[in-house]
């Protein structure tokens, strides 16, 4: 990897500087610190918004062709670079590298879908009469603020920024105060792949520097992805000015089991949905909901397959997952857990197995949570930690009720062999993903957005483009005796205007 010295500060313009205070980033694997650099200010965001500005008008002349060009290169330099990125994570959030390689070879297909995309950002032609001409175009927002989580930094990086750059708009970008060195270097990525300097800047910082993207005038589109509080306080201030936002927000994600599952692939997909990235996912399935029927059964599978789950060194790659991602985060996990034993939940915690663990990081053991109340706080708010809350259920419309009793809409898995309940629970079931007798579906063609209080848009799958473009509607009469419609009576009785 390459030596940490160059992120000296915020990415503008094709230059690292800022001139904020200091930001220390520390190893959540021992709690040292491993790299300072510079915040940003109020003054760093102006020019960044100023560069991206300059750049947007630049680069949404440039036809179709060129823009999936810059981004067909910008998807090889990340495959290049994979191993690179990954360590970056691994560094800043703990991530298990036996995770984060792939995932950083496996994002470089965003881009190349949104290269694929760019000749096919299409409005409409609209019927009209006689010598009339109508047509719907889709035109760039412009300047579009995102504002980054921390769970998972490379691949809400490289969503959220490819749909706005393949639509003709430029970004600037505000990564987690705990994740700002993978996002800085896909941005010199992206200006080494033929983008112009400004087209993407990075500002480091934390929620001050956030809010500033979030109320800057200039900014007429915001994509955040963070806590469901955070997104009101921003989809507000984006009100004022009447920005466009795409919110992705909390979830708590239901994952049904029903009495006819194939049990041994539902246990494997339970284990892998929950304790992936140490529970640190906003679609996990982290309510088990199972049929009481086979609960005793599947949950014994379930535990045993959970000892096997080695929690340890990141960079290890025979473990399976790392820490969570700060002291913060830790002590939220586990002051949540001694809440719900103190209201009689009965919390089971794998055995630590796992190689190069050390006292002062911050390791979560993965944990299941059982005879807790559907109305409790381990059932009803997002953990953000390897912990899996079980509930029995009888009915398939108990099933239904309480999936859906929860303020979150995100996502939610079932596992049956009936298709005809797969269907109805996909109809009824409320949240933006939905999947069936399988962990997890990711593809960049998929939208990815939640209901209620998981927020709005989506920034994958054709859909998105509506997020970061406008509608412009054109009506031209090129016909000197055509009529206009509903407007000739009106100018008639108006003649002596």
């Amino acid at each position: 990897m390459d030596s940490l010295e160059r992120f000296a500060a915020s990415y503008i313009d094709g230059e690292f500087g800022g001139g904020g205070p200091a930001l220390t980033l520390v190893n959540p694997s021992d709690g040292a610190p491993v790299h300072e650099l510079r915040t940003a200010d109020a003054d760093d965001v102006d020019a960044a918004v100023r560069a991206a500005a300059t750049s947007q008008l630049a680069w949404m002349r440039r036809t179709p062709a060129e823009r999936a060009a810059a981004l067909h290169r910008w998807a090889d330099l990340i495959l290049e670079h994979a191993d690179e990125l990954a360590r970056l994570d691994v560094l800043s959030v703990g991530r298990a590298l036996r995770d984060a390689r792939p995932e950083a070879r496996m994002i470089a297909a965003v881009p190349r879908y949104w290269a694929g995309m760019t000749d096919k950002i299409l409005g409409q032609q609209i019927p009209a009469v006689n010598g009339h001409l109508s047509f719907v175009t889709r035109e760039p927002l412009g300047v579009i603020g995102i504002i980054l989580p921390w769970n998972g930094p490379l691949g809400a990086f490289v969503e959220k920024v490819s749909v706005a750059i393949a639509c003709g708009n430029s970004v600037v970008v505000k990564p987690s105060e705990y994740s700002p060195l993978s996002a800085l270097r896909l941005a010199e990525l992206a200006v080494q792949s033929g983008m112009p300097r400004g087209l993407i800047s990075v500002l480091v910082g934390g929620g001050d520097v956030g809010g500033l993207v979030a109320n800057h005038a200039e900014i007429m589109g915001i994509t955040f992805t963070g806590s469901v509080a955070t997104g009101r306080r921003i989809a507000h201030a984006a009100a004022d000015r009447f920005a466009r936002t795409t919110l992705e927000l909390g979830g708590k994600s239901a994952n049904v089991v029903f009495a006819d599952a194939d049990l041994d692939a539902a246990v494997r997909g339970t284990t892998w949905g929950v304790f992936y990235n140490a529970g640190q996912v906003c679609c996990s399935g982290t309510r088990l909901l199972v049929h009481e029927d086979i609960q005793d059964v599947f949950v014994a599978e379930l535990l045993a397959r959970m000892s096997r789950v080695r929690v340890g060194d990141p960079l290890d790659e025979s473990n399976h997952i790392g820490p969570v991602v700060s002291a913060r985060q830790f002590a939220q996990i586990t002051g949540l857990l001694e809440r719900a034993e103190g209201d009689g939940a009965t919390i089971v915690r794998s055995a630590s197995n796992g190689s190069g663990r050390t006292p002062s990081g911050y390791y979560c053991d993965p944990t299941v949570v059982l005879d807790a109340d559907t109305s409790s706080e381990v059932a009803q708010r997002e953990i953000f930690g390897p912990v899996l809350t079980v509930i029995p259920f009888r009915t398939e419309q108990d099933a239904l009720e309480i999936a859906n009793g929860v303020e979150y809409g995100l996502a939610a898995k079932v596992w049956t062999r009936d298709l005809g309940r797969m269907l109805r629970m996909a109809h009824q079931l409320e949240a933006g993903s939905i999947w069936g007798n399988t962990a997890q579906v990711a593809s960049p063609a998929l939208p990815f957005g939640g209901f209620k209080a998981s927020g709005s848009g989506t920034s994958s799958g054709q859909i998105a483009v509506d997020g970061v473009t406008r509608a412009k509607a054109v009506s031209l009469r090129y016909a000197e005796d055509a009529p206009t419609p509903g407007w000739d009576d009106i100018i008639d009785t108006n003649h002596d205007l």
